[in-house]
């Protein structure tokens, strides 16, 4: 991946970086800041240092917090990390996708550069995963409800482990499928992860091995037979929050007990 990284990319007198710092509940706060950007069509990525090494797990999030000009002043909202907290290091990333109306995302994702600080709070969030959880794994999601699942597979990959996992993504097209480079690169290197997408509003594109929304029978053609000796132990579903309810409805439909499902309202 290449990145504009921190340093002289970004003269001082370009811009003020403390412009997203929010006025007052400074204490409760921490200040990151962004080290490298990466844009791509269908989201941002950006790279946050902290003041010290946090003690996260994969796909837990972080609610930023933003200055606007407009009232009340600030705006805050939940990202899910997309990167491993494997090796541990002050640096996590974040996805994210510029939303039409949204308040805090367009100013993340079109105009937050390298050097600005953001206030960050975190790490929130129970949808995570470790080598100390169950596998194999059967993932599910659509738009930036992704990138957690991403988070699980990095670290899977920086760990070094071998479980099974196969990832159904839902997006409207190749354009919007969130981290998809990603996702091809770390398919090509592990030999344990499956990648499935599909396209709700491309027909034509076979990149893509489905063009609908996903339902019980892409579930239960792209996810049980995956990995017949070894059946799926959990299933994480992350998206929009209707999508998440069909998808909860559609493996419980499929037999599979709900204990074993798993998925977060945020995400």
């Amino acid at each position: 991946m290449s990145y504009a990284l921190v340093g002289s990319a970004v003269p001082s007198n370009v811009h003020d970086h403390d412009r997203w710092i929010a006025p007052g509940e400074s204490s409760q706060w921490e200040c990151a800041r962004v080290v490298a950007v990466r844009r791509e069509e269908s989201a941002t990525t950006l790279r946050l240092r902290l003041a010290e090494t946090p003690d996260l797990l994969p796909g837990q999030y972080y609610l930023v917090r933003l200055a606007i000009e407009s009232g009340p002043g600030a705006v805050q909202q939940a990202y899910s990390l997309s990167s491993s907290p494997f090796p541990p290091t002050p640096e996590i990333e974040i996805t994210v996708r510029a939303v039409d109306g949204g308040r805090a995302s367009p100013l993340l994702a079109d105009r937050v550069q390298v050097g600005d600080l953001l206030q960050v709070r975190g790490p929130r969030g129970f949808l995570t995963w470790s080598e100390h959880d169950s596998g194999p794994l059967g993932l599910i999601g659509a738009g930036s409800g992704i990138a957690p699942l991403v988070s699980f597979v990095r670290y899977a990959a920086a760990r070094g482990l071998e479980t099974p996992m196969t990832l159904l993504c839902s997006s409207r097209d190749r354009k919007s499928a969130f981290l998809r480079e990603a996702l091809e690169e770390l398919s090509q290197r592990q030999s344990w992860l499956s990648v499935v997408h599909t396209f709700t509003r491309s027909s034509s594109d076979l990149y893509s091995r489905y063009h609908r929304r996903i339902d019980s029978a892409m579930i239960d053609e792209v996810l049980f037979p995956a990995h017949p000796d070894h059946p799926i132990a959990a299933f994480y579903v992350a998206g929009p929050p209707e999508m998440v309810l069909s998808v909860r409805a559609a493996l419980v439909d499929l037999g599979v007990a709900d204990s074993r499902i798993y998925s977060e309202d945020h995400a």
